[in-house]
C-alpha cells in the first residue's frame, strides 16, 4: 500500500534526444537499432525513487521497483491471488491461528548468500522496531504481539514468527484472517538480508550498490538522487532461465507530452496516456486499459482549524463534479469516486452488490451545488469569517497539477468567497511536509496491494501512521476493529463492519473521495508476456520478453 502519484513511462535512450526542449541522456538500446535478440526496454517512472528498503518504502515508483528486484513468500497472479514465490507449502492450524510455510531451498541474494527464514524473521522484526520510524507496520496488526511490538511496548523478539531451521517459517496470528495469504504478498513483508544491512548500515536501501536482491532482476545505477537505474537480469535468482528480459532502462520523466512523444518516435515500450490522448487512441491496436487499485482524494488536516470543519469539508465535497472530472478532464477510464474505496474489492455476500454502491451515503459525494453553498454557508458562520483561503499542495506531475487546477475552478467559481491557491512540488518533498503536518489540504491517492476494503479504510484508522491528516473517530475505530477482530471470519458481518466504517469516514468527510484511477496505456506489440494485475494494475516483467 502506497501513496501515489500518476503512473507515467519511459525510457534511457546514448546520444542527446531534444523533444519539447527537454534533453534526455540516451544510450544504445534505441528502439529503431534494438532487435528482438536483444531483450531489452525502456520504460519510465513518474518520480524519484525513495528507498529500496521494504521498511522505509512509502510510495508506489519505490514499490514497483522492489517487486522487480526481490521476492516475498507469495506473489499476486493477474487474477489478484496469491501464488507461491519463495514459498512451496503451507499448512493452516489451530483454527486459522498457525501458519506453517516451507520455504525453496535454492533462493539467493544477489551477493550470495542463501535466502532463509531468518531473513523474514529479521525483516518483519526490523520493520516493526520503532527505530525504524517504518509507516506500515499495521500491515503486521494480525501478527502476535505486532501492534504491541510498534507501539514500544514489547521488544521486536516477541514477534509470533520464528524460523524452526533455514526453510521453515512459523506465523502466529493473535486473531485469524481469512486473507492473510494475500497479506503475505506485499512487499512489506519481504525478506531483507541481514548481513547486508550490518554491512551498510544506515545507508540499506538508499542506493543500488547498497542493497541487495533476491528477485528477477537487480537494480544498478541509482545513487540515491539521480533520475536514471537500470534492472539486469539476476543470475542468481532461483528461476532465472524463466526470465527472458536482459535489461529495463529506466529514467523519471514528469511531462506526459514528452513521454508521448518518445513512444511515437519508437523510443520509449510503454506510455501511459492522458485523457487528450486517450481519445486519440481509442483505436489504436496497441491500447490497453488497467485498473488502478487506486483511490484518489484531499486528504484534510485535520489539526487545521479551518480544514477541521466538517460543515466546510461537506461544501467542497459537493462543490465537485466528479464526472466532470473523469470524464472531461481526466477521460482515461477512471470513475467518479462513491466512496473510500474502489470497485471490485468485496461483494455483499447477501446480494451480490458491489461494496461501494453499499457504502455510499447520500449528500456526501455527489455534485449538488445547493447543499453545497448551505454547507458552506454554516461554514462561514462556525468559523466567523467570510472569506476563506484554502491551499491544496500537490505533486508536480502533469496529472496532480491537472486535476488541482480542475478543484481550484470547481471551488471557487462554486462558493463565493472562496480563495484557493495550489502548492505543487516533488512528490518526495509533498511528502515529507505531509508526514510533519505541514499542509493544510493534501491532493493524494492510495494504491492498494489487494482486493479487500480494508486496504483502503486501515489508513483512517486513530492508530495508522498513514493517517496523516489526524481524523479520529470512535465510530469508525470501533467498526474497523470488529471487520478485523471477532468478525474476521464471518463473511457477513465482516461485510457490514467495513461497510459501516465507509459509511462513518463519508458522514464526517475524514477524506475527500475523488475517483478511482485506472489508465489507459500504449504497449509496443514487440513487448510480450508483461504480467498486469487486474486489481492494481501493477505491471510485473519477470516473464516478460521483446519478439
Amino acid at each position: 500500500m502506497s501513496l501515489s502519484g500518476t503512473h507515467k513511462l519511459i525510457l534511457t535512450i546514448s546520444s542527446v534526444a531534444i523533444i519539447g526542449g527537454i534533453g534526455f541522456t540516451v544510450n544504445a538500446h534505441s528502439h529503431s537499432a534494438t532487435t528482438k535478440q536483444s531483450q531489452v526496454i525502456n520504460l519510465s517512472a513518474s518520480s524519484e525513487i525513495m528507498s529500496l528498503d521494504p521498511a522505509k518504502m512509502t510510495d508506489s515508483v519505490s514499490n514497483s521497483q522492489v517487486t522487480q528486484v526481490d521476492e516475498g513468500l507469495y506473489r499476486l497472479n493477474s487474477q489478484s491471488q496469491p501464488v507461491n514465490a519463495l514459498a512451496t507449502k503451507t499448512t493452516v492450524t489451530n483454527n486459522g491461528h498457525t501458519y506453517t510455510i516451507q520455504l525453496r531451498h535454492d533462493a539467493r541474494w544477489s551477493n550470495g548468500n542463501k535466502v532463509t527464514a531468518h531473513d523474514f524473521v529479521y525483516s518483519w522484526r526490523r520493520t516493526l522496531d520503532p527505530k525504524s520510524k517504518s509507516e506500515f507496520t499495521y500491515v503486521f496488526t494480525n501478527i502476535k504481539n505486532a501492534d504491541a511490538i510498534a507501539a514500544g511496548k514489547k521488544k521486536p523478539s516477541t514477534l509470533g514468527v520464528k524460523a524452526n531451521g533455514d526453510y521453515q517459517l512459523t506465523i502466529t496470528l493473535s486473531k485469524p484472517v481469512a486473507y492473510f495469504k494475500k497479506i503475505l504478498a506485499v512487499s512489506t513483508f519481504y525478506p531483507v538480508n541481514q548481513n547486508a544491512v550490518n554491512k551498510y548500515g544506515k545507508k540499506y536501501g538508499t542506493s543500488a550498490a547498497t542493497t541487495v536482491y533476491n528477485g528477477p532482476f537487480t537494480l544498478t545505477g541509482w545513487t540515491g538522487t539521480n533520475n536514471t537505474w537500470t534492472l539486469k537480469k539476476n543470475p542468481t535468482y532461483y528461476d532465472h532461465q524463466l526470465v527472458k528480459l536482459h535489461q529495463i532502462n529506466y529514467q523519471v520523466i514528469k511531462s506526459n507530452t514528452t513521454a508521448y512523444n518518445l513512444y511515437q518516435s519508437n523510443h520509449l515500450d510503454s506510455v501511459t496516456l492522458n485523457g487528450e490522448q486517450s481519445v486519440q487512441n481509442k483505436n489504436n491496436q496497441e491500447l490497453k486499459t488497467l485498473a488502478g487499485g487506486q483511490i484518489s482524494f484531499i486528504q484534510y488536516n485535520h489539526h487545521d482549524h479551518v480544514a477541521a470543519n466538517r460543515e466546510l469539508r461537506t461544501a467542497l465535497s459537493l462543490a465537485i463534479n466528479r464526472s466532470q472530472l473523469t470524464n472531461k478532464v481526466l477521460e482515461n477510464g477512471s470513475l467518479p469516486a462513491k466512496s473510500f474505496g474502489v470497485h471490485n474489492m468485496a461483494k455483499n455476500p447477501k446480494t451480490g452488490a458491489d461494496f461501494v454502491n453499499d457504502a455510499t451515503v447520500a449528500g456526501t459525494v455527489s455534485y449538488n451545488l445547493k447543499q453545497a453553498r448551505t454547507a458552506y454557508r454554516k461554514a462561514q458562520q462556525q468559523l466567523g469569517q467570510k472569506q476563506l483561503t484554502l491551499t491544496i499542495t500537490c505533486g508536480d506531475d502533469d496529472n496532480s497539477h491537472q486535476v488541482a487546477e480542475f478543484i481550484q475552478g470547481q471551488l471557487t467559481s462554486h462558493l463565493p468567497g472562496l480563495k484557493v491557491t495550489i502548492k505543487a512540488m516533488p512528490f518526495t518533498a509533498m511528502l515529507g511536509k505531509v508526514s510533519k503536518g505541514a499542509f493544510q489540504l493534501n491532493l493524494t491517492s492510495w494504491s492498494m496491494d489487494f482486493a479487500d476494503p480494508s486496504q483502503s479504510l486501515s489508513i483512517l484508522t486513530a492508530d495508522s501512521n498513514s493517517n496523516m491528516g489526524h481524523y479520529q473517530s470512535k465510530a469508525y475505530d470501533q467498526a474497523m476493529q470488529a471487520a478485523d477482530g471477532p468478525d474476521a471470519l464471518n463473511a457477513t458481518k465482516r461485510y457490514q463492519d467495513l461497510v459501516q466504517a465507509a459509511k462513518t469516514a463519508l458522514t464526517d468527510q475524514a477524506v475527500t473521495p475523488l475517483y478511482e484511477g485506472r489508465s489507459h496505456l500504449l504497449v509496443k506489440s514487440h513487448l510480450r508476456g508483461v504480467s498486469y494485475n487486474d486489481f492494481s494494475g501493477a505491471a510485473n516483467y519477470r516473464t516478460a520478453y521483446v519478439k
